[in-house]
């Protein structure tokens, strides 16, 4: 499984690093406005298909029997097919109807579209104004739900916790004992589960909604990575998902 990702990485780097995404700052909103900063569905996607197919033709050896034929289904189908999947995944749209006109499964499709599209939204959301420190339970650059949380001291606050984007790996701050999906805390809110070989991890569960993500403690590994770590221990998802957990978001390789 990381092998794979990390092919996803070194493929990112050759086909999605050289688009100039700061060609797109314009789609950068009001940074004191309540919708998302980044207004990802204005990308030029027409453009972006031809990159994309690329994208998809280049997927690894190491692709899962599912991705590798989804790949190859978007690379042979039109432009405006291509377009609808990118679209379909900026704007939350069904992949179902698009994975029967090319007779593949929906989620490698949705894996393909993120995957190639991930890059660019971290780019533009680096990019774009961040505007005041947000509180919110989504990403305030792009508006997709967080994939982890860190903890880590700085200067004002000890063991301040940040939530980490699931797409444009923007961080933001966010209360400690406050569930990101239902907002509950207190005696209904959070639960935490920790595995003694993994220290510097921590599932963070709800008791009221039934969802989790992981925790990443900077103060215990600081060389950690959390979009990597949570990666990198399906043993934790696998034993949330024991307990009847929801993830709040699933990681790039659906976990």
């Amino acid at each position: 499984m990381l092998q794979f990702y990390l092919s996803v990485l070194e493929l990112q780097t050759s086909v999605c690093a050289p688009i100039d995404a700061s060609r797109w700052v314009a789609v950068s909103a009001d940074p004191g406005g309540d919708t998302p900063r980044i207004q990802l569905e204005q990308l030029p996607l027409d453009e972006l298909s031809v990159e994309f197919s690329t994208f998809c033709r280049e997927m690894p050896e190491t692709a899962p029997d599912p991705v590798s034929w989804a790949a190859r289904a978007v690379t042979r189908a039109e432009s405006r097919t291509q377009v609808d999947l990118l679209l379909s995944l900026l704007t939350g749209g069904e992949f179902a109807t698009l994975g029967g006109a090319l007779a593949c499964e929906p989620v490698p499709l949705a894996f393909l579209a993120r995957a190639f599209l991930s890059p660019m939204a971290e780019a533009l959301s680096a990019l774009a104004p961040t505007g005041a420190p947000a509180r919110a339970p989504v990403c305030p650059q792009c508006g997709w739900p967080p994939q982890v949380s860190r903890l880590e001291d700085e200067s004002h606050t000890q063991g301040m916790r940040r939530l980490v984007c699931a797409f444009c790996a923007a961080a933001w701050g966010f209360p400690r004992a406050v569930c990101p999906a239902c907002g509950v805390s207190g005696d209904d809110g959070l639960v935490f589960h920790v595995d003694e070989s993994l220290p510097h991890l921590r599932v963070e569960a709800c008791k009221t909604c039934r969802h989790y993500l992981k925790s990443v403690d900077l103060r215990v590994l600081g060389l950690a990575e959390p979009l990597v770590d949570d990666l990198a221990t399906p043993e934790l998802d696998l034993w949330a998902t024991e307990q009847g957990l929801d993830k709040i978001a699933p990681n790039l390789l659906g976990l």
